[in-house]
This record gives structure tokens, C-alpha cells and sequence, in this order.
């Protein structure tokens, strides 16, 4: 009879430690999941941010060869008529301007700094706070 008493005491222990194995498990999936959704915003926000500045690079681009264009044609159109080009100062001042507002534009969209990250013991700590102490977490 005491034997079959202790069986059945171990099953029961063996059970109630097979739920809390099941529940640690779910819990851990959770914050990976949460883990890997937070990896996966960032990779896209690296993304999206690489494609920005593909187009602001083609648009300052398409600004400098169009203000080369309009050099060369004023430079042309003023030799037809015989008058210096006076006007140099202006197109180097165009350029100036594109290139500071491409810089500008991509530092409203640049990252800020970086926040201190906390360490996994301060992250455990914390944990532990929300959840209960390591003793009453940790008993069988």
C-alpha cells in the first residue's frame, strides 16, 4: 500500500512539474516571439531608411546636373552676346543649397541616440519584480 501511495505522490509531482514546464515554455515563446517582432520592425526600418536615401541621393543628383545644364546654357547664350558670365556664384550656391537640404532632410529621418541599453541583470531584476521573488518562483 505505502508503495503504491508514493507512486501515485511522484506522478502527482511529476505532473504538477510537467504544467509549470509547459507554462515556462509558453512564457518563453511569448517574449521571442516579441523579441524576434521587435528584430523584424528594425530590419524594415533599416529597409525603408536605406531607400530613402537611395532617392534623395538620385534627387540631388538630377538637382546637379540640371544646374550644370543651366550653367552651360547661360554660359553659351552670354558668349553669344559677348558679355562675361558674372552669374558663376550662383550655381555653386544652388549646389550649396541641395546638398544642406539633402543633409538636413536626412537628419530629421536619422536615428537619435542611442538609449542606454540595461543589463541582464537589471532586466532579470526587473522580471523578478513583476513576477514575484526567485525563491517563490523557483520552488517545485
Amino acid at each position: 500500500m505505502m508503495v503504491i501511495v508514493a507512486v501515485s505522490i511522484a506522478f502527482v509531482a511529476l505532473i504538477v512539474a510537467a504544467i509549470r514546464l509547459n507554462m515556462v515554455v509558453a512564457d518563453t515563446r511569448a517574449r521571442f516571439r516579441v523579441l524576434a517582432a521587435g528584430y523584424g520592425d528594425a530590419g524594415l526600418l533599416v529597409d525603408a531608411r536605406k531607400r530613402f536615401r537611395r532617392r534623395q541621393e538620385s534627387v540631388e543628383q538630377v538637382v546637379d546636373t540640371g544646374t550644370v545644364g543651366l550653367q552651360t546654357a547661360h554660359r553659351t547664350i552670354s558668349g553669344w552676346f559677348g558679355k562675361p558670365n558674372t552669374g558663376e556664384g550662383v550655381y555653386d550656391n544652388v549646389r550649396a543649397f541641395n546638398r544642406n537640404l539633402g543633409r538636413t532632410v536626412s537628419g530629421l529621418f536619422a536615428p537619435g541616440p542611442r538609449k542606454r541599453s540595461e543589463s541582464l541583470e537589471e532586466w532579470r531584476a526587473k522580471q523578478d519584480s513583476s513576477t514575484g521573488s526567485d525563491e517563490s518562483r523557483n520552488k517545485p
